[in-house]
């Protein structure tokens, strides 16, 4: 019979080995740090299930035909809302300012590696 601290040593050591085969996460410039954290408030709720159609965060396909229209015109839709049933004016959230728009634009294209 093998003691139980071997085999809680076991799944540490396993979980340990686990962790450091991740890829290394690239660092984010302060910009985009910004626009991640009002994406993580904000967006989410929408693109992160894809509700309404909204083009999944990291989802190169979805977001190719919108990437392609530049992203002043992202910033646009997102602003003054996009076929309202589907997405709204800033998201839903009146608060965000024009720049809080942009920042999550640029952090949510940032995640689109083929584009």
């Amino acid at each position: 019979m093998v003691p139980r601290a071997m085999i809680v040593f076991g799944c540490l050591m396993l979980l340990t080995a686990c962790e450091s085969k991740q890829a290394p996460t690239t660092a984010l410039t302060p910009d985009l740090q910004a626009g991640k954290a009002v994406v993580e408030a904000n967006c989410v709720v929408c693109h992160k299930p894809g509700i309404n159609g909204a083009p999944i965060i990291g989802n190169p396909k979805m977001w190719q035909r919108r990437i392609a229209q530049g992203q002043d015109v992202l910033v646009q839709h997102a602003i003054d809302g996009y076929n309202y049933d589907m997405m709204p004016p800033r998201g839903g959230n009146p608060e965000l300012s024009d720049n809080d728009i942009r920042l999550a634009v640029a952090y949510l294209v940032s995640q689109v590696k083929d584009h």
